[in-house]
C-alpha cells in the first residue's frame, strides 16, 4: 500500500517527481480545441509540457507533442508558469507530464469538449474563502462528478494573502481524480480578490477579467463577468456587443459575483449590476445566471425585469421566456441565513453546496448539491458523468429537487429510433438487415441520416423514410444512427445486436483507481493505492487484507456459454514464498462501485458460494504479466453472473481476493500486482472467452444425465438430485429463458409457471460446488 491519504502527503506525492505543484488547468478560449496547463514552479529550470492522446505515463520523451511556458509570473508566493496548448482534438483525452531540469511530475490527462451539440456537464459556485474542511469536500466532489468544466465565481479566499492562496491551490488537488484526470476551472472575480489576482493566478484573457466561452456546437455561450470593477462602461459595451453577434447560440448563460438582489438582509441590494444587466439578459436571451457573495442558498422562478405593478424589486415571473439566477455561495465560506426572500423565489436555504448543471439542445437541468458527504459519494464514469453516483446529497426542497430551464423559443430538436431493431435481438442470419429510421420529431426538418457499424460510418440517406441494408458478420455488433436537420442539430439512436454463433474473447480492463481497492483487516477501504497485495499489507495497520476487483462494462449477452476466465495481473514487487489465495464473485448481476468512506466495502458483500483457490507460481521479476500472473480458471464464476436472468450486457462484475492457509499466518506469503495507480497498462484484466447465438443451447451439446431426476405433474416439474443445487434454468429448445431460480441450495426443486404443451425443455442445473447438469425433458 502507498497509500497518501493526508493532504500534505498527497501533495508531497505529486511534488516527489519534479520540482512543481499546485497545478490547475484553465479554459478561456474555444474548450475543444484549447487548454491552459499552470502550475507552481518551485525550483528547476525549463519547464516544458509533454502531452499527447497515448497514455505513456511518466515517459515524458514517448509523448508526441511538447508546449513551453507562454507566461511566467511570480504573484502569491507562487512562481505560476502557464502553458497555452492549442489545435487540440475535440472530445479527446490528452495525456501530459511536465518535465524540468530536476524530473518529471506525475501523469495527469484532461479531456476537450465536445465540438457538437452533445449534452454536458457544469459544476458551478464560489466562496471557498477560510473555511477549509467544506472548500475540500466540495473539491472532492468535483472529482467524481467529473464536470466538463467548473465556474468559479470569486472569493477563493478570505484575505488575498500569499499563505491563504497557496492552502487554497493545495486543496485544488483534491479536484483531480484517482486516475490523475483534471477538470478544468473558469473564474470570476469576487470583491475579496485584488484587481490582478484572477489574471495573475488563471491567466484570464484579459486583466479586467470578463470574457466569454463557447461551447459545442454553439450549444451554449458562458459568460464569466466582473461585478468588482464598472459593470457600464468598457464591460457592458463589450457584454451586448458580443451578445448580439452571438444569436445563433442555442443558450446563454453568465457567472459573476455579487447578486442583484441578494437573499441575506444585511447586504445591500445590487442596484448597479440590476441596472446594468437585468434588461440585457432578457433582451438577449441569458436564461440562467450563477451569482455568489451572500454565503445562502437561493433559486429563482424564471425572471424578467419589470417596474409595473405587481414586481419585487424589480422583476416579475416569466415562465416562457425568463431568467433564472441561481447561487448565492458556499464553496466554504462562513454561512449566513436566507432571510430576504422575494415573492419570486424558487427555493433558498443556508448551507454548503455548489450546482450540478446539465445542458442540452432542449433544456437546462441545475441541481443543488450538499457537500457535508463528500467521503461518501460515488464516482461518475469517465464516459457518463449524467447518471448520479451514489450518496449524492442532491437538495430536494419544496418546490423539487431539479431546476429546469426549457428553450420555448426555438423548435424542437430532432429525435428518432430504429423501428426494425431491438437491443439484444439476435440474427441467425446477418445479410440483407434492414435498418430503418423512425422520425421521432424532425425539428427543423431532417436533411441526413448516417450509418455507423460498430462505430464505423458506413452510408448515408438524404431521402426520407430513412433506411438502409446491411450484410452483418458474425458477432456483437453495434449499430449507430445519426441524423442532423435544417438547423444544424443532431440526434442519434444506438442499439446492439447479435448476429449468427460466434466465439469471442474480450478484455475487461479496471478503468479507474475507484474499481480496484483494498480492504484493511479493520475495515478501512483504501482507493488509491498504487499497488495491490495479496493480500498482506504492513503499512498503517492494514494487515491481512481482502482485495477488491470491480470490472465493468462487461460486453457479454445474457445466457452466454463461458469457454473461459481468468484475471491476469502485472508483478509490482517480486516474491517467491508460498502464497495460498481464494477468489470469489459477488452474488449479484451488476455489481456496485466501491465507496472509500464504507468499512467493510468489500467483505460485507454478497458472494457466490462457490470459489475458486489460487496458488500462484513464484513472482521472480517485477512488469512480468505472463501466465505465471494469471489466476486459475473463473469460467464457473462469470458463467454463473452472466446466467442470472437479470444479467445485461454490459453489467459489472466483482471478484474477492483473501488470503487463506499460510497466507494467514506468514506475511512473506502474499503476491504484490500492479494497481490501476500503478499505470492503467498494468491494471488488472479480466480475459473472457464465451461462445453465443441465437440457438446457443440447442446447438451446443446437452446430453442427458441419468443422475438428475425430473418428475412431470400437470402443474410442476420436480427435480432431484444428490447434491445441493445453487441455480436452476430451463430454456425452450430456441435458447429462450423460461425459467430461472438461484440461491436455492436444495437437494430438490419445484418448477411451477411452465405451460405444459408437448415441448422440447432444456434443464440446466448447477451444484452449490460449480458442477452443471443438464437433461433434456417432454413437457
Amino acid at each position: 500500500m502507498k497509500k497518501s491519504y493526508l493532504l500534505f502527503l498527497l501533495l508531497s506525492y505529486l511534488t516527489g517527481f519534479s520540482n512543481n505543484d499546485k497545478y490547475r488547468i484553465i479554459l478561456s478560449d474555444n474548450p475543444s480545441t484549447t487548454i491552459t496547463i499552470a502550475w507552481n514552479q518551485i525550483s528547476g529550470t525549463n519547464p516544458t509540457v509533454y502531452y499527447g492522446t497515448t497514455d505513456f505515463g511518466t515517459n515524458w520523451n514517448s509523448y508526441p507533442n511538447t508546449k513551453t511556458v507562454n507566461r511566467a509570473i511570480s504573484y502569491r508566493g507562487m512562481n505560476n508558469q502557464f502553458a497555452r496548448i492549442t489545435g487540440l482534438s475535440a472530445n479527446t483525452a490528452y495525456y501530459f507530464v511536465i518535465k524540468d531540469s530536476q524530473g518529471t511530475s506525475q501523469r495527469f490527462w484532461f479531456k476537450t469538449a465536445p465540438n457538437d451539440l452533445s449534452r454536458l456537464s457544469f459544476i458551478a459556485g464560489g466562496d471557498s474563502r477560510n473555511n477549509r474542511t467544506p472548500r475540500q469536500k466540495a473539491n472532492k466532489l468535483v472529482a467524481k462528478l467529473k464536470p466538463h468544466a467548473v465556474f468559479f465565481g470569486g472569493d477563493m479566499t478570505d484575505s488575498d494573502n500569499d499563505a491563504q492562496w497557496k492552502e487554497w491551490f493545495d486543496d485544488w488537488q483534491l479536484t483531480i481524480a484517482s486516475d490523475g484526470r483534471m477538470f478544468p476551472i473558469i473564474p470570476a472575480r469576487g470583491n475579496h480578490e485584488g484587481a490582478s489576482t484572477i489574471y495573475n493566478l488563471f491567466d484570464t484573457p484579459t486583466s479586467d477579467s470578463y470574457y466569454a466561452i463557447t461551447f459545442g456546437a454553439n450549444l451554449i455561450r458562458m459568460y464569466s463577468l466582473n461585478s468588482e470593477i464598472s459593470v457600464t462602461g468598457n464591460q457592458n459595451t463589450w457584454l451586448n456587443n458580443d451578445l448580439q453577434n452571438h444569436t445563433n447560440v442555442i443558450w446563454k448563460g453568465a457567472q459573476y459575483h455579487k447578486p442583484m438582489r441578494p437573499h441575506n438582509a444585511a447586504k445591500s441590494e445590487g442596484t448597479s449590476v440590476y441596472n446594468a444587466w437585468a434588461q440585457t439578459f432578457y433582451n438577449n436571451e441569458v436564461r440562467m445566471v450563477i451569482d455568489c457573495d451572500s454565503h445562502t442558498v437561493k433559486s429563482t422562478w424564471p425572471l424578467k425585469p419589470s417596474t409595473q405593478s405587481g414586481n419585487d424589486e424589480g422583476f416579475v415571473r416569466d415562465d416562457n421566456n425568463g431568467t433564472v439566477y441561481l447561487g448565492e455561495g458556499c464553496w466554504g465560506a462562513p454561512l449566513r441565513a436566507n432571510d430576504d426572500n422575494k415573492s419570486w423565489t424558487r427555493n433558498s436555504g443556508s448551507f454548503n453546496q455548489f450546482k450540478l448543471i446539465f445542458v442540452d439542445q432542449n433544456k437546462i437541468e441545475a441541481r443543488t448539491i450538499k457537500i457535508d458527504n463528500a467521503d461518501t459519494v460515488g464516482s461518475v464514469s469517465n464516459s457518463n458523468p449524467f447518471v448520479l453516483p451514489t450518496n449524492l446529497d442532491v437538495w430536494n426542497p419544496s418546490n423539487g429537487a431539479v431546476v429546469e430551464i426549457f428553450k420555448n423559443t426555438y423548435q424542437a430538436a430532432p429525435e428518432i429510433g430504429l423501428s426494425s431493431i431491438t437491443n439484444g435481438q439476435c440474427y441467425e442470419d446477418g445479410n440483407n438487415i434492414a435498418i430503418n429510421v423512425n422520425v421521432i420529431e424532425d425539428g427543423g426538418g431532417i436533411v441526413d441520416a448516417k450509418l455507423y457499424i460498430n462505430g464505423n460510418y458506413v452510408a448515408s440517406d438524404v431521402t426520407a423514410p430513412y433506411a438502409f441494408n446491411y450484410n452483418f458478420a458474425a458477432g456483437t455488433q453495434t449499430i449507430t444512427v445519426v441524423v442532423t436537420d435544417t438547423t444544424n442539430r443532431t440526434a442519434s439512436v444506438e442499439k446492439y445486436i447479435y448476429v449468427e454463433n460466434f466465439t469471442n474473447t474480450e478484455t475487461f480492463s479496471i478503468l479507474t483507481g475507484d474499481d480496484d481497492v483494498e480492504e484493511a483487516q479493520d475495515g478501512r477501504l483504501y482507493t488509491d493505492s498504487s499497488d495491490l497485495e495479496l493480500t498482506y499489507d504492513s503499512y498503517n495497520g492494514l494487515l491481512y487484507q481482502n482485495i477488491g476487483l470491480r470490472f465493468v462494462n462487461i460486453r457479454i449477452p445474457q445466457g452466454a456459454i463461458i469457454n473461459s476466465a481468468y484475471i491476469q495481473f502485472t508483478v509490482d514487487e517480486a516474491n517467491s514464498a508460498t502464497c495460498e489465495l481464494e477468489i470469489a464473485v459477488e452474488n449479484t448481476s451488476d455489481a456496485a462501485e466501491y465507496v472509500e468512506a464504507l468499512t467493510y466495502g468489500v467483505s460485507s458483500r454478497n458472494y457466490y458460494g462457490t470459489t475458486v483457490s489460487w496458488s500462484p507460481l513464484a513472482w521472480p521479476t517485477t512488469n512480468q504479466s505472463g501466465t505465471g500472473q494469471r489466476t486459475p480458471s473463473l469460467k464457473n464464476l462469470v458463467q454463473y453472473c452472466v446466467n442470472k436472468s437479470n444479467w445485461q450486457n454490459g453489467n459489472a462484475i466483482a471478484f474477492k481476493i483473501k488470503g487463506k492457509g499460510v497466507s494467514l499466518t506468514n506475511t512473506a506469503a502474499k503476491r504484490v500486482a500492479d494497481s490501476f495507480e500503478g499505470g492503467s497498462a498494468k491494471a488488472p484484466k479480466l480475459v473472457v472467452s464465451y461462445t453465443y447465438g441465437c440457438n446457443t443451447l440447442a446447438k451446443s451439446p446437452f446430453e442427458n444425465q441419468s443422475e438428475l431426476h425430473v418428475k412431470t405433474n400437470p402443474n410442476d416439474l420436480i427435480l432431484d438430485y444428490a447434491d445441493e443445487m445453487e441455480s436452476v434454468a430451463v430454456y425452450e429448445i430456441t435458447g429462450k429463458l423460461v425459467w430461472q431460480k438461484e440461491s436455492i441450495r436444495q437437494t430438490s426443486v419445484v418448477i411451477e409457471g411452465i405451460p405444459r404443451k408437448n415441448q422440447v425443455l432444456l434443464i440446466k442445473a448447477e451444484t452449490t460446488d460449480g458442477k452443471v447438469i443438464t437433461k433434456k425433458i417432454i413437457y
